[in-house]
């Protein structure tokens, strides 16, 4: 669903904010922070400095896991509230690029969120509905509340055509959803984070915006002139998973990509992407797990 997705961006985003873990006052300049420099970086409002400092400081990437609350509820037809508990990432608990250890999946939670929405609108309107995301410090419900991710009613990303012969998926190109982020007191931060609908309309993108201006937007690697998700059958890589990577708004280049002709390779590269957590949780129940590999300062 975009809930999960759009909700994985701006927590990555918030965590994006603090500075490189161990990194001097004064670096050298690299690829990336040229980029992130011509980009301009939003100011750390979306948290405060000190609280990013205090609960990302000392890490490198971010696991969304969301829970499998309401399994029961979802098997008898009606979508249940989404509930996500975020920990810190060693990408080394990373294995063939898309699956994550039990180890990775038993990290220390550091934030929890669970969605507020009406039951009538998750079942009736479950795609498109609209939610107030509550993000709280600790692992667990009752820690104190950091911040809000509103979503208002949309459009689903695609809509079906019943035919004779089953039906057409179609995608919708207006009302599309998008999340926007304010303080604990339901204060707005001026930062959002929206679908796109382009000419490209195979290619899933997000794009986040500080204060209105475009920040960076989110979108895979792309072949056949950006109309198409690029495949590797050797690897798996845009079949069996999907990495979405940091682009610049106006030139369309790979926030801390490799130079040359190949720019998304290297692991290294701030990514974001939805990884294989178990058997269980991705038989039986239709929750998300997402790893964000940040390891530079965006």
């Amino acid at each position: 669903h975009f809930g999960s997705g759009a909700l994985a961006s701006v927590i990555f985003r918030s965590f994006a904010q603090r500075p490189s873990p161990g990194a001097p006052a004064t670096t050298a300049a690299t690829p990336a922070m040229a980029q992130a420099n011509v980009i301009g970086k939003p100011e750390q409002q979306t948290m405060g400095g000190d609280k990013v400092e205090q609960l990302f400081g000392d890490k490198n990437g971010l696991l969304v896991k969301q829970t499998m609350r309401g399994c029961l509820q979802e098997c008898l037809g009606c979508e249940a509230k989404s509930e996500y508990k975020i920990s810190g990432m060693d990408w080394n608990f990373i294995y063939d690029d898309y699956k994550v250890s039990e180890e990775g999946m038993q990290q220390q939670d550091i934030l929890y969120a669970l969605e507020e929405s009406s039951c009538f609108c998750r079942l009736c309107w479950r795609d498109g509905r609209p939610f107030n995301m509550k993000v709280s410090e600790g692992g667990e419900p009752g820690g104190a509340e950091v911040l809000q991710y509103i979503k208002p009613c949309s459009f689903p990303l695609n809509f079906s055509i019943p035919t004779e012969n089953g039906s057409i998926d179609c995608p919708c190109c207006c009302l599309l959803p998008k999340v926007s982020t304010s303080s604990a007191n339901g204060t707005p931060l001026e930062n959002e984070s929206k679908y796109i609908c382009d000419i490209n309309l195979c290619v899933p993108k997000l794009q986040y915006l500080d204060k209105g201006n475009p920040v960076y937007v989110l979108k895979p690697e792309t072949c056949c002139g950006g109309c198409c998700i690029a495949c590797n059958p050797c690897t798996g890589k845009g079949l069996l998973y999907i990495p979405f990577y940091f682009h610049d708004p106006k030139t369309g280049s790979v926030i801390g990509g490799s130079s040359g002709d190949k720019p998304y390779e290297g692991k290294e590269i701030p990514s974001i992407r939805k990884l294989w957590a178990g058997l269980k949780k991705e038989c039986c129940s239709t929750a998300d797990t997402f790893a964000g590999n940040l390891q530079c300062d965006l």
